[in-house]
Order: C-alpha cells, then sequence, then structure tokens
C-alpha cells in the first residue's frame, strides 16, 4: 500500500486528513527560518531580473519536489526489493506567480507524469495564486560576473566521468562555448566541480572560457532523510532551463551513457521505484514539454551519448586525449566518499565506471585502491551490494547470448517505451540500434570479467578469496540465477554478529565521520540506529567529544 503524504509549501494553512502525512516547507535566505536556501554562483541579480516568472516558478516548485523527495522517507535499505511498498503518493500545494498557467491541465498532467515516471512515486499538484512581492527571496546570486562572450550551449555538469567528457566533446570537439550548469548537495563536490571547470576553462587560454553556474541548496539537515534522490533530474533540468532562456537558448543537454539513461531490468527485483530514469528518453522527452508548455516556446533536452556506453565514453576522451583526468572526476551515486577512496565501489555507477576504465585501459586514471571496496576481490557483507555486483555481471553475461529478437521479446515493454522517444528513423532502427548498443556494453563487460577471473586463477583454486568477493561468486555460477541467489540470502540473513558491526561501524565512521547512527545504519544495512550506539566504536566517538 502506497504512504500518502501532503505537503504544505510556502506557509500555507495547516490541515489534517485522515491517513495523511502532512509536511510543510518554506523557501528563505536564512535556512534556519527558511528551511531551504539556494544559492546560484556567476550569474547576477541584473540577468535574472530579464527571467520571466514562470521560470522562477519552476525553480521553486523543483526545489520543493526535490526537497521533499529526501524528507521523506521510503522506509530504508530492507524495503529496496518491494517497489510496492517503496513508492510513495505526494500531492503539493504550491504558491506560484503565474496561476492561470500551473493550474492549467495541460502543465499540471505533465508535471505530474514528468515527476511519475522520473521517480516511480505518484504525484499530484494544486497550485495558488500569489503576489510576487509576498513570495520570500531564496535565490542567493554571488557574484557580479557579466559574461563578455556570446556561450551557445548549456550543459548540465554534475563532475562525474560523462559530463566531464561532454563538456570538453563540446569544447574541443564541436568547438562551442558552452554554460556548464552544476548542482551540489555539498560543498565537497563544489569543489570538485570548480577543479575540473578550472582545467577545462585552462583548455581556452588566452581566449574566452566556459562559464561554470554551480547551484547549492542549503536546507536544514534534519530534512535529509532519504537519499535515492529520483527528482534530482528535474531540478537539475529546471536549472539548465532557467540559465539556457537568461542566455536567449531553446536546449539543454544532458551527458549519459545510454546504458543507464536505458538502465533495462537486470532482474526481477529491479523495480520502477529502484531504478533511475533520470535521462531516460521518455523522462527527456516530457521534460522538453513541460518547459515548452512554461515559455510558450520549443525547448528541447537532449543525451548526445545516448548512443554510447561508459566504456565508449571513456575512449571517446581518450581520442580527446584528456583521459589523465578520469581521477578527478566522480561517478559515485553517494558521492560522500573521502580521500583515499573517491567511490563506495558497490552502488551501480560505480560498478559500471570501474568496469568500463578497466575494458578502455584506462585502469592507470582509475586504480582500484580509489574505491572503499572492491568488488572484485574484496568480502561483500551486504545483501544489495552482492546483488548488485552478480546481477550485473550476469546480465551482460545473458546479453551476449541474445539476438536481436530475443533481446527485444525479453525487454519488449522497456524497449519499446524507448524507441519510441529516440531517433527519428523509424521504430526498427531504434530497436537495432538500441540492441547493438547492449551488445558492446556485455562484450567490454565480460571480457573484464574474464580478465579478472583468470588474474585470480591461483586464489580461486587456494580458496583464499572471500566467497561473497565477485570473482568467488562467478566462479561459483551465482551470477547466473539473481533471483534465485537473492532469495537464499535472504532467508538466511540475519542480523550482523557484534564484532563485525563494531568494525563495520568503524569503517563507516572513518569514511563519513559526520554521519549520525540513522545514516550509518541505513548504509550498512540489516541492522538499526540503536544497535549501532550500543557499539564500541559509537561509544569512544561519544566519548572523545
Amino acid at each position: 500500500m502506497h504512504r500518502e503524504h501532503l505537503i504544505l509549501c510556502g506557509g500555507g494553512p495547516p490541515e489534517k486528513h485522515k491517513g495523511v502525512t502532512i509536511h510543510d516547507l518554506q523557501l528563505g535566505k536564512d535556512p534556519k527560518r527558511g528551511q531551504i536556501r539556494l544559492d546560484v554562483d556567476s550569474i547576477t541579480e541584473k540577468m535574472v531580473a530579464k527571467l520571466p516568472p514562470v521560470l522562477h516558478d519552476l525553480l521553486e516548485v523543483a526545489t520543493y519536489v526535490y526537497v521533499a523527495d529526501q524528507k521523506i522517507s521510503r522506509g530504508g535499505p530492507r524495503h529496496l526489493d518491494y517497489g510496492e511498498k517503496w513508492s510513495r503518493c505526494l500531492s503539493f500545494r504550491i504558491p506560484v506567480r503565474e496561476y492561470d498557467i500551473w493550474s492549467s491541465s495541460d502543465t499540471r498532467e505533465l508535471l505530474e507524469e514528468t515527476l511519475s515516471v522520473a521517480s516511480g512515486d505518484t504525484y499530484s499538484f494544486s497550485f495558488t495564486a500569489q503576489k510576487a512581492d509576498k513570495f520570500p527571496e531564496f535565490l542567493d546570486f554571488k557574484t557580479e560576473k557579466n559574461p563578455k562572450c556570446q556561450h551557445d550551449e548549456v550543459i548540465l555538469f554534475s563532475g562525474g566521468l560523462d559530463s566531464f567528457t561532454g563538456a570538453i566533446d563540446e569544447l574541443v570537439g564541436y568547438k562551442k562555448l558552452p554554460v556548464l550548469v552544476g548542482h551540489q548537495s555539498n560543498n565537497r563536490l563544489l569543489g570538485l566541480q570548480w577543479r575540473l571547470h578550472e582545467y577545462i576553462a585552462g583548455l581556452c587560454t588566452p581566449g574566452p572560457a566556459p562559464l561554470h553556474v554551480p547551484v547549492l541548496i542549503n536546507k536544514d539537515k534534519r530534512l535529509t532523510r532519504d537519499t535515492s534522490q529520483r527528482t534530482r533530474s528535474f531540478l537539475y533540468a529546471s536549472l539548465g532551463a532557467t540559465v539556457a532562456r537568461i542566455f536567449g537558448l531553446n536546449r539543454v543537454r544532458f551527458y549519459e551513457n545510454g546504458i543507464v539513461s536505458c538502465n533495462l531490468p537486470f532482474d526481477g527485483q529491479t523495480l520502477q521505484a529502484r531504478a533511475t530514469r533520470s535521462t531516460h528518453p521518455r523522462v527527456l522527452h516530457l521534460l522538453s514539454e513541460l518547459v515548452t508548455c512554461l515559455i510558450d516556446d520549443d525547448f528541447h533536452f537532449e543525451n548526445p551519448y545516448f548512443g554510447k556506453t561508459r566504456t565508449e565514453v571513456c575512449l571517446k576522451l581518450k581520442e580527446l586525449h584528456h583521459e589523465p583526468c578520469i581521477q578527478e572526476t566522480r561517478s559515485c551515486a553517494k558521492s560522500t566518499y573521502r580521500r583515499p577512496y573517491n567511490h563506495c565501489g558497490t552502488c551501480s555507477q560505480c560498478i559500471d565506471r570501474r568496469f568500463a576504465t578497466l575494458a578502455s585501459e584506462c585502469e592507470q586514471f582509475d586504480p582500484g585502491w580509489r574505491y572503499a571496496l572492491d568488488i572484485f576481490t574484496d568480502e561483500l557483507s551486504n545483501t544489495h551490494d552482492r546483488t548488485m555486483a552478480a546481477g550485473y555481471v550476469g546480465f551482460a553475461n545473458q546479453l551476449e547470448g541474445m539476438t536481436r529478437d530475443s533481446f527485444v521479446q525479453r525487454f519488449s515493454s522497456e524497449a519499446l517505451e524507448i524507441a519510441k522517444y529516440v531517433g527519428t528513423e523509424g521504430r526498427e532502427v531504434a530497436l537495432n540500434s538500441l540492441f547493438h548498443l547492449h551488445q558492446r556494453q556485455a562484450r567490454s563487460v565480460n571480457v573484464v570479467m574474464d580478465q579478472q577471473l583468470k588474474a585470480n586463477i591461483p586464489a580461486i583454486r587456494k580458496g583464499t578469496l572471500p566467497d561473497t568477493c565477485l570473482v568467488s561468486m562467478v566462479a561459483a555460477k551465482k551470477h547466473l540465477d539473481i533471483r534465485q541467489t537473492l532469495k537464499e540470502r535472504g532467508k538466511k540473513s540475519k542480523k550482523h554478529a557484534k564484532g563485525n558491526l563494531n568494525s563495520e561501524v568503524k569503517r563507516m565512521r572513518d569514511l563519513h565521520p559526520d554521519w549520525d547512527s540513522e545514516e550509518i545504519a541505513k548504509e550498512i544495512g540489516n541492522t538499526t540506529a540503536d544497535a549501532i550506539r550500543h557499539t564500541a566504536t559509537w561509544k569512544d566517538r561519544r566519548r572523545s567529544t
């Protein structure tokens, strides 16, 4: 049964509804009083003065949705395999400047469909008319850097491998001067994006450089109870569209490899709410229609790397002669790891990146020791991590043996939906391209896995590898039936032994010294915040502070 939530935005009147959880969200420059503040660097007050009120509304709507997505918990890691329980019903009541536009059925239905497709949740909206002078100001423009040249492309810039390669490609390959719009959920990502921007800007010396527009949302820490961030792409797209219109442009580009964009389910457990669809062709199509409807002018979101695997993105960066920068990019979905680790190693993005850099022979710029866990040879104690790693390889193994027809039949609903929104040459051409894209992905993954098995033959023979590392699981054929192995492990699942839990807490404290007991419990899984607080590591922490 879906959990129902009503989010009252901007100080709406208190309400009570039986069976519905009520939440209040406020915007304001003071995050303590207003809860949420949006900081935008490299855009001036003068430039924003030209911004239509409807796009000002769009930024506020997107911010409310993004924060509510994190504020309202899905139930934690142990609910990840149950799509029905993991989904939520979210109803918003939001004040807007352009009431007639937002309250129209076309706009509201587009907004609700876009967010539902992107997140797996059910969304509904009602809007109230407010005078502009009654709105709390929550946009903070830090600098006065008016661009002295014409930028001709807007790129959403996360600091990840794909978006960095796209920025280099635009500048060096297409000879464009892009605006790099970045969203940071924490200050570490801000520093990362600045370093990458400085590198890109250095390629333009002495000419004009790309403009970096970093956006930071400051909010009360207590508002973060869920980190899945399924609606982040909506906020990202809204920021990109706003900046594009400031520069008189009608296009925004996401750079994301096609495998991640499609995100085909590798087993029966990967349900809609769990599978990210941030750059899925249907989502980009709906975002384009939504912004077009809002501004009454054609607007487009594009993904130029939809036809590439991440291995091919790495090869593109090598072709452009900037592959050493791979080590400065971040792909981890958790994005909170500190040196010497840049990545967790076990999320889907980390696994895909690790295989891609190995397949493209870029390992020297992405060494295994930069990952908190090496999926190939380290113990994967978390059921979700084991399933993700084994499922990734098992999926590639299945794909390699598929024909075009068996591929379309196996993924008929997903493939036909994707084909509807990509290309202009017809459904059959789109399906063929989709099949060949996944075949290339499968071949590169299987080559890397074969290399890892060969390199670890002595350890396999001697039995010195952990049973739950990826090499051992593949050697034991655990990757061939993910649903069955997940079911078996679910039955055997037990709480962590006291000593093991203490060592896990110590490892997480070293990686995330600012995390509280609830955050650590969610990350470790199969435990509780109370159990974390009773470990020796946690008690020592309290005594030392």
